[in-house]
């Protein structure tokens, strides 16, 4: 796989990824709260302490205006899918700072691992829980997500074990 960006952008593409964090959190920030209340609410019934203030709790917040209204954080979601495959493509096509013909037979090695791999759950996730809405802009963010760490384990994985070679010898 030819890879056509500087090492350096390696750390753009980690950037634009946490930003797509920062994005997703903002555009959930509703259910997130929604979600915490509903836990505490579980916790106290499990524990029987402060079960209806509990409850009164979660009913307001229900009720409540949202903090972010539904488009907005659709607004914000699509805005943080766009920077976190952004991101991640930046990463995948940055050379690594020693970039030999080894570091691309790992890269190849990953690409296909992580289709396979990410394809094989997609499939057992529709077999198993069809009501689950799969779009492919999601697929292909998690597809990236996979490549990354397959490729950090098998470079590091043979990092470790020329480390070893060379200590022995």
């Amino acid at each position: 796989m030819k890879t056509y960006l500087p090492h350096s952008f390696k750390k753009i593409g980690i950037g634009f990824v946490l930003i797509a964090i920062v994005f997703s959190l903002i555009g959930g920030i509703d259910g997130d709260i929604q979600g915490f209340a509903e836990g505490q609410l579980t916790a106290a019934k499990q524990f029987g302490r402060d079960v209806e203030q509990r409850e009164e709790q979660l009913k307001r917040i229900i009720e409540e205006e949202p903090i972010i209204s539904e488009e907005k954080a659709e607004l914000y979601i699509m805005i943080s899918l766009f920077f976190s495959i952004s991101g991640f493509l930046i990463y995948l096509f940055s050379k690594e700072e020693i970039d030999d013909e080894y570091i691309q037979q790992i890269r190849l090695k990953s690409i296909f691992q992580s289709l396979l791999v990410s394809w094989l759950i997609y499939a057992v996730v529709k077999l198993m829980f069809s009501q689950i809405p799969l779009d492919g802009i999601y697929i292909l963010q998690f597809q990236l997500m996979l490549y990354v760490s397959i490729f950090r384990h098998h470079k590091n994985k043979e990092i470790s074990e020329d480390e070893e070679i060379a200590l022995g010898n």
